[in-house]
């Protein structure tokens, strides 16, 4: 696995979305990545509350680069996600970044950055925790942390979850994370190639008609056809607009209907839930979906 971050090393604290309330909400995040032995960098504007976001384009790059050119620093850590990684993303020198990996951490709005990075430099990323979100009340699963844990020692180890939609084997690069956030990059240059890529896609507060929406969106991409595979996570509160809309479950179904070739999973414990498997965006990954329960596993 090429997500390894040594143990002692430094790991970069950014906010690239929305701003923090208050430094108490990653307190215990900061703790915890303390307490693993490593230490803690804070960028210049992760506490900083420009309107919705913690400042300007400009300078939540500015952090995402400094840290890219810091040597000391082995990997970059979202606080939180929301909204506002893509405005970032033109700001970045990718150059830099090809020269320079290291894996950044989250999962949700923080899917713009690691899909871009991986788009123009293949440096690959963790889709994992954040640190208000799993840290802000110290309740964080024990099967997050310990998948976590995995990961950041370079380790993707077996996973049998979720239902199966459509039979098959598959093995590709890993891609993909938030559906919303994922298709905003489509038609742009920072949007992953999808031939080969096993995709998997999680969602939460949506209207189910937008989601049908967006993964209409999503099929009519040029190289839809050749995927591997898609992995779907959870949608967690996305309710019906209208009581004649399908609800999420028939959408899943549907799709995966339309599209029977490509194997499909669905229920595969990722997104904005409590017990979360982090996953390695931008490694290559074997799905094997054809027996009763699917397995996720690293690829030889």
């Amino acid at each position: 696995m090429k997500t390894l971050i040594p143990q002692n090393s430094a790991i970069g604290v950014i906010t690239p979305a929305s701003s923090l309330q208050s430094p108490e909400q990653i307190r215990n995040g900061l703790t915890y990545l303390t307490n693993l032995g490593y230490k803690i960098v804070l960028g210049n504007f992760v506490y900083n509350n420009n309107e919705h976001v913690s400042g300007t384009p400009q300078e939540r790059a500015s952090d995402i680069m400094n840290f890219f050119k810091n040597d000391a620093i082995k990997a970059i850590i979202a606080t939180r996600g929301g909204y506002g990684s893509q405005e970032v993303l033109p700001y970045l020198d990718y150059d830099i970044i090809r020269c320079n990996p290291k894996p950044i951490i989250g999962f949700s709005d923080i899917t713009a950055l690691q899909n871009a990075i991986y788009t123009q430099t293949k440096v690959p990323s963790i889709a994992g925790i954040m640190l208000k979100y799993d840290f802000a009340d110290s309740n964080i699963h024990y099967q997050t942390l310990d998948s976590f844990s995995n990961l950041i020692n370079g380790c993707f180890t077996t996973i049998s979850a979720g239902n199966i939609l459509n039979s098959g084997f598959a093995e590709g690069v890993l891609i993909g994370g938030n559906l919303r956030t994922f298709v905003s990059l489509a038609g742009t240059a920072y949007f992953p190639p999808l031939s080969g890529k096993i995709l998997f896609l999680e969602d939460v507060d949506e209207k189910t008609y937008n989601i049908e929406r967006m993964l209409t969106q999503l099929e009519q991409q040029k190289d839809f056809k050749q995927l591997s595979a898609v992995i779907f996570g959870a949608f967690t509160n996305c309710e019906l607009n209208h009581p004649e809309d399908n609800d999420v479950e028939k959408i899943l179904d549907n799709f995966a209907a339309k599209h029977s070739r490509i194997p499909m999973i669905k229920h595969f414990p990722h997104g904005h839930i409590k017990a979360r498997q982090c996953l390695p965006i931008g490694v290559k990954i074997k799905l094997l979906a054809d027996g009763k329960i699917p397995l996720l596993q690293a690829a030889d």
